[in-house]
């Protein structure tokens, strides 16, 4: 039955909807309102997560792992670090250099995009890094700024188009959004050189977006089509250094991290889970926190985007 589930989540990978139905608002599945924080959570970070009046939570337009898959066959573990042998997950990432900037929601929801990006390739070369600083430059209104936004607001300015990042470096800053903050390149010599607006360049789209709540609903999203973004209270994340995180509390979201996957160890269940505060960081930029309890509120605000394919392989 494994072997079965696993072909399904092949063929699931290699279904990517080009869909150009007029976008819809869904209410939650369970017909709940999605869940919404009106008013800036702040870490002493400085990490602000908060959704925008009337931001849309969800464009969904065709069934979701949760409704096709059949939650009691999901593996017993699952890392898109690693799946026989190889690695579909892109490079780590550092919200903090060159200066310190709030952008954890669009490096927990870009890196996921990345990933899904990835698994759909098959790992073909090259790595495709989406360019978080055009986010930054150009998502304000709709996504949010070094000050904070949401990983929603993310996927939904993302179906705009959004280049990769050798496009456009990452400078931790809010900057105009002009051609040249778009896609540059520059000459020398050093010093004495310019830079302008690269108008040659690979866009890349979110096609559908929305939340995901219940362990196993997760667990069926990670493993049909890769990783998630998450909520968490990162008052834990500050100190860690490795292991399976098993407090709880607090769980006051004020960060976004993504999850891959999960596992067990000693008979305790974990989320595996990326960061974005560079790899001397945890366990290389990676952590483990204990599943299924809803710690440190990993599982009450996780949402995911699907890609849509315009690269060619």
């Amino acid at each position: 039955m494994k072997g079965a589930i696993v072909a399904l989540a092949v063929i699931v990978l290699l279904a990517v909807s080009v869909s150009a139905s007029a976008h819809n608002h869904h209410h939650h599945k369970d017909g709940r309102q999605p869940k919404l924080i009106p008013d800036p959570v702040t870490s002493k970070l400085g990490t602000k997560i908060f959704h925008k009046p009337g931001q849309k939570l969800r464009d969904v337009r065709s069934p979701e792992p949760y409704q096709y898959i059949n939650l009691e066959d999901l593996p017993t573990s699952w890392d898109w670090r690693n799946v026989n042998g190889i690695s579909l997950v892109t490079k780590d990432l550092n919200q903090h250099i060159p200066q310190y900037c709030g952008s954890c929601w669009a490096h927990g929801a870009m890196s996921s995009l990345a990933d899904r990006i990835k698994i759909l390739r098959k790992a073909a070369w090259p790595d495709y890094n989406l360019a978080i600083q055009y986010i930054l430059n150009c998502g304000t209104q709709v996504a949010g700024s070094c000050n904070g936004g949401s990983a929603e607001g993310a996927f939904e300015f993302a179906q705009r188009g959004i280049p990769e990042d050798t496009c456009m470096q990452y400078e931790a800053d809010d900057l105009q959004c002009t051609a040249i903050n778009t896609c540059r390149n520059c000459q020398g010599p050093p010093g004495h050189g310019t830079c302008w607006a690269q108008t040659n360049f690979t866009k890349f789209y979110v096609d559908e977006y929305s939340y995901v709540d219940g362990v196993t609903n997760i667990m069926a999203e990670i493993y049909a089509r890769g990783p998630v973004a998450a909520g968490i209270d990162a008052t834990v994340l500050e100190d860690y250094t490795g292991g399976v995180i098993t407090q709880t509390q607090p769980a006051n979201i004020n960060h976004i991290v993504s999850l891959v996957g999960w596992g067990e160890e000693n008979g305790v269940k974990y989320w595996i889970g990326r960061n974005s505060w560079g790899q001397y960081w945890g366990e290389q930029g990676w952590f483990r926190l204990v599943r299924g309890v809803d710690a440190l509120g990993i599982e009450s605000m996780v949402s995911w985007a699907t890609p849509k394919k315009t690269w060619s392989d």
